[in-house]
């Protein structure tokens, strides 16, 4: 922290049948869907253990569908072009608030007003479906449901970049891509695939209706990427992130606490391997799984037999190994019960567990000299280097902070690794969080600070990689450099937070804050360095009447600055 003080002026350093819309409420307005019938539980072809009950049951209460007749709703039937049209058209009036009827002339087809509506207000466009009474396609549905509630309506909560059968050419890919980062829709299997070519049924349109009507019922969910180069699977009740099927096994059975894993079925040694050459892979593997993985909680040593079977030496023995995992996993839950709340955007749910951590952990630092002095650190602080120490006993190191974060991002399904390396030539953990299809670093221990608070928030490559140096140890060495890191910086924290200030105007922007706070905290340019920082703030000095000292840092281009008298 350096001062800078100015004394007296001196300076020192069939159809979806569609009842009648909501009352008129604002524009844009998720709360213009309410309760305006009951549902009575009619349908004959539908049971509450079918998937889609609730989402019947909550778009019929909001008068959005009925069924096929009184007692029938059809739920494998397809829905055709003028159903969807007037699905949308309706959801596009409650939503801005209108009161339309949607009264039809007798003598046109039932849909014809519906039609007009939606092409009137850009929901598509004249004739571009000239025969609406053929099924609607997937795609096409998205389009259309897309225009309904434009960009404003499907704030981004899943960071989907890639759909496997959804490429760059797919007509509509914009807006399905869109409705999979609103939650809207998540494809039919582990990867998202989309079928877009596929009709569409009226059990899963009750679903997009629902979802797209009320915000609670959106979907929260990490796909396996194969682009991402990084794979979470749930499994019984916890989360298993790997590099590839190998990885996942064997992380699979380190976290159950096993000691003798069979490898002799696994494909990762290769042919002609010297037995050597094949502990080395091993160690590969293991290292990468442990750091990914923080349930497992460390392993001391291992041993691979001739029998192809792998003796894992753990850091804690197995019972005692299922206790720590039984409450991380319950403190885990209880958090993101807390600090998620429905709505909340992707970006916006990283921030919360984030500053969770930077509110109710505090930095180990007996810890971390006794590791940095003697190369080891006595059992009592042995959970500081955890995310027990970090969740339960509010106390922790880097390594600590980077899994809790990973464990709660796992959790609030947000796509994120740990990484290792080095900071100011010690070694240090941090994490990356897979964003818009690419990978940008956070730094949750260096973001707990009173002065320039989540400076390592999103950090798009050529900013993090001035000052945190990655190692091999997280990554298996085939992806090591591989995963494709982020260069957009609207994703960086201050940025994200309206507090970016651009070089030339750095001046006039202290001035106005420390005027009207005292204190002030922003990012600008990277390269903006501490002597350009004293020369601003001597000028700044010179335009604020009265004996004032500042004292200032920055790093990387956040800049704080306070201001005392």
């Amino acid at each position: 922290m350096t001062i800078l003080k100015r004394f007296a002026g001196s300076l020192l350093a069939a159809t979806l049948i569609l009842a009648s819309a909501a009352p008129k409420a604002y524009a844009g307005d998720y709360a213009n869907f309410i309760k305006v019938e009951e549902y009575l539980n009619n349908f004959t072809d539908i049971s509450t253990d079918d998937w889609f009950w609730g989402d019947v049951e909550s778009a019929s209460k909001a008068g959005l569908l009925k069924g096929k007749t009184y007692s029938t709703f059809d739920p494998y039937g397809r829905i055709t072009l003028a159903e969807a049209a007037a699905l949308v058209s309706r959801i596009h009036s409650i939503y801005n608030g209108s009161n339309e009827t949607f009264e039809h002339n007798s003598d046109e087809p039932w849909y014809r007003v519906y039609e007009e509506y939606a092409v009137s207000n850009g929901l598509m466009k004249q004739g571009e479906f000239p025969d609406l009474e053929k099924n609607a396609t997937r795609a096409e549905l998205a389009y259309l449901f897309f225009n309904a509630l434009g960009d404003e309506g499907l704030p981004q909560i899943n960071s989907v970049a890639n759909i496997p059968d959804v490429d760059g050419s797919e007509e509509y890919k914009k807006e399905i891509l869109a409705l999979y980062n609103a939650g809207i829709v998540m494809g039919n299997d582990a990867y998202g695939t989309f079928n877009p070519d596929e009709s569409i049924t009226r059990a899963e349109v009750s679903a997009i209706v629902s979802r797209a009507a009320f915000e609670n019922k959106r979907l929260t969910r990490i796909l396996l990427d194969e682009k991402s180069r990084v794979n979470i699977y749930s499994t019984e009740g916890s989360t298993v992130t790997s590099f590839s099927a190998a990885g996942r096994y064997l992380a699979s059975e380190m976290m159950k606490g096993n000691k003798n894993i069979d490898m002799k079925e696994l494909d990762i040694f290769g042919d002609g391997l010297s037995r050597t050459e094949i502990v080395d892979a091993l160690k590969d593997y293991i290292l990468s799984a442990n750091t990914q993985n923080p349930l497992i909680f460390g392993i001391e040593s291992f041993v691979y037999r001739s029998d192809g079977m792998l003796s894992v030496n753990y850091t804690y023995d197995t019972n005692y190994q299922m206790a720590l995992q039984d409450a991380v996993k319950e403190k885990v839950s209880e958090i993101i019960k807390e600090i998620i709340k429905p709505g909340m955007t992707y970006i916006e749910r990283e921030i919360a567990i984030n500053n969770y951590l930077c509110d109710n952990v505090e930095y180990d630092n007996d810890a971390a000299q006794q590791l940095l002095k003697y190369g080891y650190v006595e059992e009592e602080h042995r959970d500081s280097f955890n995310a027990y120490g970090a969740l339960i006993k509010g106390i922790a190191v880097c390594e600590g902070y980077a899994e809790a974060f990973k464990l709660l991002c796992d959790q609030a399904q947000i796509t994120s690794i740990v990484v290792t390396g080095k900071l100011d030539d010690i070694g240090h953990a941090w994490n990356r969080v897979y964003i818009s299809g690419k990978w940008y670093d956070v730094d949750v221990t260096n973001n707990d600070k009173t002065q320039m608070p989540n400076s390592a928030l999103n950090l798009p490559m050529h900013i993090a990689d001035l000052y945190l140096y990655e190692d091999s140890y997280y990554i298996t060495d085939d992806l090591l450099g591989k995963l494709e890191r982020g260069t957009d910086q609207n994703y960086e924290f201050y940025r994200y937070a309206g507090k970016y200030v651009e070089k030339e105007n750095v001046y006039s922007y202290l001035v106005e804050n420390i005027k009207k706070n005292g204190s002030v905290t922003f990012r600008t340019s990277s390269d903006y360095t501490m002597a350009n920082l004293k020369r601003t703030l001597t000028s700044v000095l010179d335009n604020i009447s009265g004996s004032r000292s500042l004292s200032y840092v920055t790093r990387l281009g956040v800049v704080y600055v306070n201001s005392s008298r």
